[in-house]
């Protein structure tokens, strides 16, 4: 570690500054942010949403530019603008995946927009392949654990959460069980506990069971596409919540997919582009380690009302029935196998999220639609396009034609 990164990161530490956070996936944003105050950094998710926010990301990024990064840029100004903080004690954060992706390109376009406006507020990073190094926050093996945990956990309160909230008893009630969950998990961080994860599941569990679901459920669809816009309310104007107003129960896949198809590419990437040996070892043995952890919440849900996530080895070997495992721009091979797992499990309608013009996951994305209807017929995608000047209405109304199969269907 350089000096100038240890005393900068230092300084964020002792002089309390507040490092906002962009909401991407509001239940795993939250328990990730616990997991930096536990390590001195003050950190916190924003929660600014609306029409503002992609205006104020136009004055900066241009339209054709990519549509998460608009919102990232547009939600950083959007909140340092709200007079809530001292911006000589502010700090802006974005992950970094390294990639080919023009994500591995975000921190410039914040750091150039914000500086415009803000010269004095830094914009740090989150990456574990030597991007930006000076300013990449340290993460000692410690933080790195506590925050895979934090994922899974993330994944688990998802995933009950989204089966539950359509068969609430009155509005807002799996709203009101997650925040204790998130007060219990916040507990066990700051007091013991954290790891103890059967017992920590098994209180969740108990939470969400004060919400019975029917035996006959109602109809399930999935949503796949671009890390940010299939997980960010934000990004797909509350796809989630239109699904369950619709009359139907939202099937996000686990975060920990996505981290284990970066991991395990790592490992891929030695055989198809012959890097490091002894790197690609190092990354399947983690690759093994984290499936193994996330693989007991299948176990902890076995015999529950809940359905589980599909075992991240289930959803690898459906790669090699539709796509190259080498295609690993962006989501790559990730998009079309875990529709294919979908569609084993029952999920046959899937809203395929991408930003408008993000090449990587229009090939992905879309242009697998045709092959995998040809290997299932009665799949029913719909890709939907998201960016600054996509109405919501038009959206709406794409999804909504999807959902009609399934009236027909029924009949």
């Amino acid at each position: 570690m350089t000096k100038f990164r240890k005393a900068f990161f230092k300084k964020l530490r002792d002089e309390k500054y507040t490092i906002l956070i962009p909401n991407m996936l509001p239940i795993h944003i939250r328990l990730l942010a616990m997991n930096f105050q536990k390590f001195g950094y003050n950190a916190k998710m924003m929660e600014v949403g609306g029409r503002k926010v992609k205006d104020q990301g136009l004055k900066y990024v241009h339209n054709d530019a990519c549509y998460p990064a608009l919102l990232v840029v547009g939600q950083c100004i959007e909140e340092l603008k709200s007079g809530n903080y001292d911006l000589n004690k502010v700090a802006c954060f974005m992950t970094q995946t390294g990639g080919g992706c023009r994500a591995s390109n975000y921190l410039s376009l914040i750091r150039k927009a914000i500086q415009k406006e803000y010269p004095q507020i830094p914009v740090v990073s989150l990456n574990f392949s030597g991007l930006e190094k000076d300013y990449s926050i340290p993460t000692p093996p410690k933080m790195i654990f506590q925050g895979l945990t934090c994922v899974l956990y993330g994944d688990m309160m998802m995933n009950l959460y989204n089966q539950t909230k359509p068969y609430e008893t009155y509005k807002g009630e799996a709203d009101e069980i997650l925040d204790d969950c998130f007060k219990y998990i916040s507990n066990k961080l700051d007091k013991g506990g954290f790891f103890k994860t059967k017992k920590n599941y098994t209180y969740m569990i108990d939470k969400f069971n004060k919400i019975k679901i029917p035996e006959k459920r109602k109809p399930r669809v999935g949503i796949v596409g671009e890390i940010y816009v299939k997980y960010s309310s934000l990004a797909n104007n509350d796809l989630v919540d239109f699904l369950v107003k619709e009359g139907c129960e939202a099937y996000s896949p686990a975060l920990s997919e996505f981290i284990s198809y970066c991991i395990i590419n790592i490992a891929y990437s030695h055989k198809d582009y012959g890097t490091s040996y002894l790197e690609s070892k190092i990354a399947y043995t983690i690759y093994k380690i984290f499936n193994r952890m996330a693989l007991k919440q299948g176990k902890m849900l076995k015999g529950t009302q809940y359905i589980p996530y599909e075992d991240f080895e289930d959803i690898r070997a459906c790669t090699s029935e539709i796509i190259s495992p080498s295609v690993k721009m962006g989501e790559g091979w990730l998009i079309p196998s875990e529709m294919l797992e979908m569609y084993r499990h029952g999920i046959k309608n899937i809203v395929c999220c991408q930003p408008f013009g993000c090449l990587p996951n229009h090939i992905v994305g879309k242009g697998m639609v045709r092959p995998l209807k040809k290997l299932c017929p009665d799949l029913n995608i719909a890709p939907i396009d998201y960016d600054p000047g996509a109405t919501k209405v038009n959206q709406e109304n794409r999804i909504k034609l999807m959902l009609a199969n399934i009236g027909r269907e029924a009949k």
